[in-house]
């Protein structure tokens, strides 16, 4: 399927670049009508607007999942354009719009919450095998917020190296928790659990060997001066 990016001052400039651009600077010229447009990110102060325009080619499964979002969007009330794209993964709605951050909600509850309910409806009554997942998304604050929980889990694990002791992150989804136990999967000094209850369930990062940590790090210090132990400590802080 032809796809393409492109920036521009506003997202109208940037459209109409990439219709430009896909149509090969060919006389017959494509129209919005003819493509999918996803907006990626829109015009700020110190960025471009940028979309992606795909050659319209929507199949059976994308015009049933985007006809149940535009009618859940519309009955929430919200004021949403609904994108669907059918990918590896399964059909991504983007939601995007005067009430964007709505549908986010908090730490994207919101949009956890309609992925739930488009997922459920649109999957029941299917046998395993004829599930289609559905992922819900709004100008890419998912590998946005990723990004961030990734620097979070990296940053509180060595905290916990660094101060010897639990490190307990706040609430979050099941999603967000997800991210941060693959982020510290392959950390060998410490490893991270889920606990509590629904909706205020939470990660806590945890020392392997927090004993053998102590004895290490207090044996050393009895055998270095003052200023090798500075030295140590901003090892640890590097850790």
């Amino acid at each position: 399927m032809k796809s393409i990016e492109t920036e521009g001052k506003t997202i109208d400039q940037a459209i109409e670049l990439g219709l430009y651009k896909l149509s090969d600077g060919s006389e017959n010229r494509l129209t919005r009508d003819q493509v999918k447009i996803r907006i990626l990110e829109e015009a700020g102060l110190f960025n471009k607007a940028r979309v992606r325009l795909t050659l319209n080619q929507t199949s059976e499964v994308e015009e049933q999942v985007s006809a149940l979002a535009k009618q859940l969007v519309e009955k929430m009330g919200l004021k949403l354009n609904v994108y669907a794209e059918e990918t590896e993964n399964g059909i991504l709605i983007d939601l995007t719009g005067p009430d964007a951050a709505i549908a986010i909600g908090k730490h994207g509850d919101c949009l956890e919450a309609i992925s739930t309910v488009l997922n459920n409806i649109y999957n029941k009554g299917k046998a395993h095998d004829e599930l289609t997942r559905i992922i819900v998304d709004s100008n890419n604050y998912k590998s946005r917020r990723e990004a961030t929980l990734v620097s979070l889990a990296k940053k509180m694990a060595s905290r916990a190296i660094r101060e010897g002791k639990n490190v307990k992150l706040e609430p979050m989804t099941s999603y967000e928790r997800r991210i941060i136990h693959n982020a510290l999967s392959n950390e060998t000094r410490v490893t991270s659990e889920s606990e509590g209850s629904e909706p205020n369930r939470y990660v806590v990062i945890k020392l392997v060997n927090p004993s053998n940590k102590f004895k290490e790090k207090n044996e050393a210090r009895k055998e270095t001066s003052p200023i090798q132990e500075e030295v140590l400590e901003a090892r640890a802080d590097n850790d």
